[in-house]
Order: structure tokens, then sequence, then C-alpha cells
């Protein structure tokens, strides 16, 4: 059987989760031409899983000012300059 957690115990295993999954998502970030750091295409099933366990961890710490930082990444917004974005948006 499992460990039993109090409130705050569980608390430092969600942080540790989430700090965990920022590392790995890191080293799993897109690297270019739509691969991922690892060499599968982007995102990888690694990065998809590591989002997840970021995402479920980070419920528990809600009301918590980290919360703020373990919402699921955005992508970034593209730039006036970025070739993958029309003209016409801008």
């Amino acid at each position: 059987m499992g460990a039993i957690y109090t409130s705050a115990a569980f608390r430092e295993y969600a942080k540790t989760q989430v700090t965990h999954a920022d590392i790995l998502l890191t080293k799993h970030a897109e690297s270019a031409l739509s691969l991922c750091r690892c060499g599968r295409i982007h995102p990888c099933d690694d990065r998809q899983h590591w989002l997840r366990m970021r995402a479920h961890f980070g419920r528990f710490l809600v009301d918590e000012q980290y919360s703020s930082e373990v919402q699921q990444p955005r992508p970034p917004s593209p730039t006036p300059s970025d070739p993958s974005r029309p003209d016409d948006l801008g």
C-alpha cells in the first residue's frame, strides 16, 4: 500500500512533481523544423506526458502563489516577422 501523505507533505510532493515536469519539458521543447529536442516530431509523447503530469499536480497547488507558474505553458505568440504567420493577420 502507498504512503499516506498529510496535506503539507502532499503539497511538497506536488511541487516536486511540477518541478521535475518543468525540467523534462525543457528537455522536450521544440527545437527546429517541428522537431523535439529528443529528435522526434514535436510534441513528442514524453512532452505530452509531462504536460499532463504538470497539469495534474498543479491542480493541488491552486491556492498558492506558485500555482500561476503551474498552468500549462502557452505557445509563444507569433511576431510580425514570423514566416509561419500570414500577413493578413497582422
